[in-house]
């Protein structure tokens, strides 16, 4: 039996994969674009009813007259060197005790206990130790930033080298890799995801504790700019850092997200 085809039947094709991932990217920014819009309205019906609470046309306002403010501006310089510092040391020692205790076995058995328990504790009951240790300043809100930051980075680490799959470490013994060679092309390649993942949630925890950490025991930054402006009755002031605050961890978490996604 012949079978013929009319060159000029429409011919039908499978929906290209460049158009769903298109649709798919629309959707999430979309979906905060709503979420944000949904959340400012209730902002604004809070500052309605709530007199203490101001509107997000005023926190606006205040924020860029702060961004104008000298004073204010040292104080953004000195949250955001801790912050950077906090999360660059955050990652560096999550990554080296995760790789240890994922290599290492004995090192984890004897030592997961004290880290499990350290990072159940809550982490602003050790800043006064922290501040006999180092003193006021810069150190201390580092520490503490580092201490809340750096155990997501290292479980994520930790978790994915004990998880890889063991014919990866026989091959680079096949071919009589280096340390080094192991390092930057089977371990690094195998934890990139787990450790972006923990990266993307030191981004936050990192920022946490520096602010905390201003607002107790530090001469300046973004902690202390909010407290100073609760007790004046600074309102606007006060909301338009945490608004800060919060679109800079939220750009951060975002573009790393995207980054992590990308790995996928």
């Amino acid at each position: 039996m012949t079978v013929t085809v009319d060159p000029a039947a429409p011919v039908a094709t499978a929906p290209a994969r460049g158009g769903r991932r298109k649709l798919g990217a629309w959707k999430v920014p979309a979906g905060s674009v709503l979420l944000a819009a949904v959340a400012v309205l209730l902002w604004w019906v809070a500052s309605t009813q709530i007199f203490v609470v101001p509107s997000p046309v005023a926190t606006v306002a205040a924020l860029v007259d702060s961004l104008s403010d000298d004073t204010y501006l040292v104080n953004l310089r000195s949250t955001a060197v801790a912050a950077v510092l906090a999360l660059v040391l955050s990652v560096v020692l999550g990554v080296v005790i995760g790789l240890a205790f994922g290599l290492m076995p004995r090192l984890r058995r004897g030592f997961e206990p004290l880290v499990i328990a350290t990072n159940g504790l809550p982490k602003i009951v050790m800043y006064p130790v922290l501040l006999l240790m180092v003193g006021m300043g810069t150190a201390s809100k580092v520490s503490l930033a580092v201490l809340i930051g750096m155990f997501p980075v290292l479980m994520n680490v930790s978790a994915s080298v004990r998880h890889m799959p063991p014919i990866y470490g026989r091959l680079a013994r096949t071919l009589e890799a280096t340390r080094w060679q192991v390092f930057w092309m089977v371990l690094l390649p195998a934890i990139r995801r787990a450790l972006m993942t923990g990266i993307r949630l030191a981004v936050s925890l990192a920022m946490v504790g520096v602010v905390l950490a201003e607002m107790f025991a530090t001469q300046y930054g973004l902690g202390r700019m909010i407290l100073a402006s609760y007790t004046s009755g600074q309102y606007p002031r006060m909301l338009a850092t945490v608004l800060l605050l919060g679109i800079v961890s939220f750009a951060a978490t975002t573009v790393l997200w995207r980054v992590e996604r990308r790995m996928r």
